[in-house]
């Protein structure tokens, strides 16, 4: 079977490398660290490192090393900005949906890991704990749609009827219930598929639209990398609810 959604994950975090050393700034690879605080060559160091673990996803010998070595750098992201946040500020939902995002990040690094290991134990109890903490995730990411409703309808384009707003609220629906599916195991499968289908949808109708209008734009080319990384992650989470094929006789 041809791992697209491994390699989806591993295009996430070349598109977010090129961001980095494009811009010489965290920020373009989805991190809002202060200028002041990791300047340019810290900046310059961490897109060198997505970008060579991001197409050595793709390598049989060193993917399994390249993906844990994404888990970790999005991992140290996570436990070092926006966890803290969302401690901080418990009842301020955007440090939950940062929290939500990055963790979803993490986690599709090991789903990804997890299916180059295939059915060995260790495979099977990582896809067993890691896919209910992304079912939330998603159910996080499905509330935000409407506690930001305003800012999520002003990215839909206009040209789509009936409205932006209403394509904002379907679109919260539908991660929701995804991230319901995904908890309850029911028809999860397919509404894993389904979300990875709108993730593509949004990087060719909003993301890449944004990019080329504007490719001096920092939160644009990290909106887009953070989108695929996003797409790869929930294309490996359906991969890993396929049904096990039974062995030849």
């Amino acid at each position: 079977m041809v791992a697209i959604g491994r390699r989806v994950y591993g295009l996430g975090a070349v598109a977010l490398g090129i961001g980095g050393l494009a811009f010489g700034a965290l920020a373009a690879m989805g991190q809002q660290v202060p200028a002041h605080v990791a300047g340019p060559m810290a900046a310059y160091a961490c897109a060198g490192l997505l970008i060579v673990a991001g197409i050595a996803i793709n390598l049989p010998r060193v993917a399994a090393v390249a993906a844990l070595v994404l888990t970790a750098w999005f991992a140290l992201w996570t436990l070092g900005l926006p966890l803290p946040n969302a401690l901080k500020q418990p009842l301020v939902w955007v440090s939950w949906e940062s929290l939500a995002e990055d963790t979803a990040m993490v986690l599709g690094g090991l789903l990804a890991y997890a299916l180059i290991l295939g059915d060995s134990p260790r495979a099977a109890a990582l896809r067993r704990y890691v896919r209910p903490v992304f079912g939330l995730c998603l159910v996080v990411f499905g509330t935000s749609e409407f506690v930001y409703s305003k800012f999520t309808a002003s990215l839909v384009p206009t040209w789509l009827p009936p409205s932006q707003l209403a394509w904002t609220y379907l679109t919260g629906a539908c991660q929701i219930a995804a991230g319901l599916a995904v908890l309850s195991r029911i028809q999860a499968r397919l509404a894993a598929t389904l979300l990875t289908a709108m993730y593509v949808v949004f990087g060719l109708i909003v993301h890449i639209p944004r990019l080329i209008a504007d490719p001096t734009a920092l939160g644009a080319w990290s909106e887009h990398g953070v989108n695929l990384v996003l797409c790869g992650a929930a294309w490996c989470l359906a991969d890993s609810l396929a049904e096990p094929k039974p062995a030849p006789a």
